[in-house]
């Protein structure tokens, strides 16, 4: 049996970089209005070094479809519904990411994203972008960096990409963010706190690759290393 892609994207409609992460959308989450996903996982996110999240439509194709141009031997090609263009604060350029997050039960349009260069970025991508697009006004970079994000954290900026981005199971504003030599537990809920409530030490001994909290203690963390695994009790 010969196997085919159903669709594919391009690059001059998708990213321009590396595709570092992909989640579904809560189907919690009303993404499209016009046509509702009825409580379906039907949307999916990417974020890359290019700076964009671009939302997927899962449904854009039907098998009819495919099966017809298909049996053409042409493809299918996937557009996004919505890119969102993230740059960085100070005005250097576009905003790499390397993970963004979602709450299994969310109903916000609320995406938590972490750069290349260690910052953590909590964005609305629902945010329509100033200007008129139906008359071809473009919005300048620094309004839509005011327009998409609403918390910009950079107190661990370290120039190097965040190696893991994750969520407390037990706690939803409790997110856990794992660097090289070290990682962080930050409380989002503390809005005008805008540094982790926790750092650990510089890890010995190789470096950190990525990290996860237990899904069945609320205190306890994983960090994987180069070297081994470490676990961290901040209960006992």
């Amino acid at each position: 049996m010969k196997y085919r892609h159903i669709m594919f994207s391009m690059i001059k409609n998708s990213h321009r970089g590396a595709i570092n992460d992909i989640k579904f959308v809560p189907k919690t989450v009303k993404v499209d209005k016009k046509n509702p996903n009825d409580n379906v996982y039907a949307h999916i996110a990417t974020c890359a070094e290019d700076g964009m999240i671009l939302i997927w439509d899962s449904r854009h194709v039907s098998k009819e479809k495919w099966r017809e141009e298909n049996a053409k031997n042409k493809d299918v090609i996937w557009e996004p519904f919505q890119k969102i263009q993230l740059y960085r604060r100070d005005g250097t350029g576009e905003l790499g990411l390397t993970w963004i997050l979602f709450w299994k039960d969310q109903t916000d349009t609320f995406i938590w994203c972490s750069s290349d260069e260690g910052d953590l970025v909590m964005i609305d991508w629902s945010v329509k972008p100033p200007g008129d697009q139906k008359k071809g006004l473009q919005a300048k970079k620094e309004d839509v960096i005011i327009d998409y994000i609403l918390q910009y954290y950079e107190s661990e900026r370290n120039f190097r990409p965040v190696l893991e981005l994750a969520r407390s199971p037990f706690y939803e504003d409790l997110l856990l963010t794992v660097h090289d030599f070290y990682f962080c537990i930050w409380k989002t809920s503390l809005r005008d706190y805008e540094a982790p409530i926790f750092r650990s030490s510089y890890t010995q001994n190789g470096s950190n690759t990525c990290g996860a909290f237990s899904p069945t203690r609320p205190g306890v963390i994983f960090i994987t290393k180069t070297t081994g695994i470490d676990i961290w009790d901040f209960v006992d």
